[in-house]
């Protein structure tokens, strides 16, 4: 179990965080869902150790998580991906493999088999489409065969078979037993694979449950949230 409990954040004097409680279930698929500004990406960056928080804790498997001191993997697609453009796919994986003990050339060629980039991995980056680098970075984040992948708008700006490729993998990792958290703004992709859905408004948490596919989420996500962004 991921559990995310009471997490607080401050920019200033703006609370983008308030009291945000969740916990996931190990091995399933969670949508986090909100309005822009809602607080997705600040949640995510905590959990991945991208961002301090000000208070509250995060545990798997009831160990409090804290990224220089735990064992626990965790693998994240957030913002634009930042590769060395004159270098290859694949050697800018091999760079990022050498950082880690555990990973191998070997594991560096399945993950690009994985996304399929084989073909082009010896290709510069700065001649990658967008899809292509969106590829790239769904790579590295599995590369470390993560327990725990947050994927922060992972269907954005890319072309259908990518973004059925990805829902492939999410679900084939989901069913090994990766936790997984995704934020989208297109609802349908979190309907097509999500197990429970949470809605995040303002920094709070206004729902949290699993979902089927018979669920009409998308009036389901607009009736928590208010054209303003304010909780109903």
């Amino acid at each position: 179990m991921l559990e995310i409990f009471k997490i607080n954040k401050k920019f200033g004097n703006k609370l983008v965080l308030n009291n945000v409680s969740l916990n996931i279930p190990i091995g399933s698929i969670c949508g986090l869902l909100g309005l822009n500004g809602a607080g997705k990406s600040t949640l995510m960056k905590i959990i991945t150790s991208l961002m301090f928080k000000d208070s509250g804790e995060i545990k798997y498997n009831g160990e409090i998580y804290e990224k220089d001191e735990s064992s626990i993997s965790i693998g994240y697609m957030i913002e634009s991906p930042s590769f060395y453009k004159d270098l290859s796919g694949k050697d800018n994986l091999l760079l990022l493999a050498s950082l880690y003990n555990s990973i191998n050339k070997y594991r560096v060629e399945e993950v690009l088999i994985k996304v399929g980039l084989q073909e082009s991995k010896d290709v510069l980056v700065k001649k990658y489409s967008l899809g292509m680098k969106q590829r790239l970075y769904f790579a590295y984040a599995i590369l470390g065969n993560p327990e725990v992948l947050v994927l922060d708008e992972p269907f954005n700006g890319i072309d259908p078979v990518t973004s059925k490729l990805f829902k492939d993998l999410i679900k084939d990792l989901s069913n090994k037993g990766c936790t997984i958290l995704i934020s989208s703004h297109v609802i349908n992709d979190v309907k097509q694979i999500c197990d429970k859905v949470v809605i995040i408004d303002r920094g709070i948490v206004v729902y949290d449950n699993s979902v089927s596919k018979d669920d009409d989420l998308e009036q389901l996500f607009i009736s928590k949230v208010s054209n303003s962004g304010y909780a109903q």
